[in-house]
């Protein structure tokens, strides 16, 4: 059952397409080098890697290997109805040098919207994203998937798919911490209960809830046993009092673009002087 309908149009689409991850890489033993100072080796800057896109990638999908000498752990990003490829991998790379790679993540997938905010047309390219990540789980690495808006129906989608035969030998399971930021609902308890946390997310400012609150609170309450509520402290965002899908977008950009409403592209892909919003990262990771 799909619960919520999250809302602003806007047409998704991609970037250039890259050749495949090579899944040989996955097996590889992760060393962390040392300067001759003995300051730890952080890896290439982010930017200076490609995404990988294109029908091996899957539809509105993109990868990149960070080549993170820190760790192994895994990050999938899935962007609210509204957000281009484009603008969903932004979002990602400001997670990343915000708080993921020091977590030592590795592998970063990041996620268009989906073409209708229920996620009616299930275009999105999930079973190529399932069959790119099992090879890279070796041991028990990091493994989290954020989902923001309606993106969260796209999202649980993998979760399903994990939970129904794309991980036949379980390697997933009780590894992957999901967050659903002010989204949707409306997945199985059985993939639910497969993560080994799930956390759905509000965000306020002042009296101001975000825009899906009721929904999130009574998505925490079904799935208690495996994690919970978590509401963000969204205090000087900027948001008009009562805007409450300005205050949606704080889970994205701390301070949004429009302080009457969200605004999709600007705030995914805009963060100078905007910090990415990494709370719910700090809170339960």
């Amino acid at each position: 059952m799909r619960s919520v309908a999250l809302g602003l149009a806007c047409v998704a689409c991609g970037s250039a397409a890259q050749d495949a991850p090579d899944a040989a890489d996955a097996n590889a033993d992760v060393a962390i080098e040392t300067g001759a100072d003995g300051a730890i080796d952080s890896g290439p800057d982010i930017d200076t890697i490609q995404w990988q896109t294109g029908a091996s990638m899957g539809y509105g999908v993109a990868f990149k290997d960070t080549e993170n000498p820190i760790g192994d752990g895994i990050f999938v990003g899935y962007g609210g109805y509204g957000a281009k490829l484009f603008e969903s991998e932004l979002w990602v790379t400001a997670l990343y040098r915000a708080s993921l790679h020091a977590r030592g993540v590795r592998w970063v997938w990041a996620v268009q919207g989906p073409s209708d905010p229920d996620y009616t047309q299930n275009e999105i390219g999930n079973s190529k994203i399932a069959a790119a990540m099992i090879p890279l789980v070796v041991g028990k690495p990091l493994v989290v998937i954020a989902a923001h808006s309606s993106g969260a129906f796209v999202a649980q989608e993998l979760l399903e798919q994990l939970a129904s035969g794309a991980d036949p030998t379980g390697v997933t399971k009780d590894l992957v911490v999901y967050f659903a930021l002010d989204g949707g609902g409306g997945t199985t308890q059985t993939a639910i209960d497969r993560t080994k946390s799930t956390w759905w997310v509000s965000s306020h400012d002042g009296t101001t809830q975000s825009a899906n609150y009721g929904a999130m609170t009574t998505l925490a309450a079904t799935y208690a046993a495996k994690g919970g509520f978590f509401d963000n402290d969204a205090t000087g965002s900027g948001c008009d009092p009562g805007a409450d899908w300005c205050i949606h977008d704080t889970l994205i950009n701390t301070r949004p673009h429009d302080p009457t409403n969200l605004d999709v592209p600007d705030d995914y892909s805009d963060f100078a002087g905007r910090p990415v919003c990494t709370s719910y990262f700090d809170a339960k990771l």
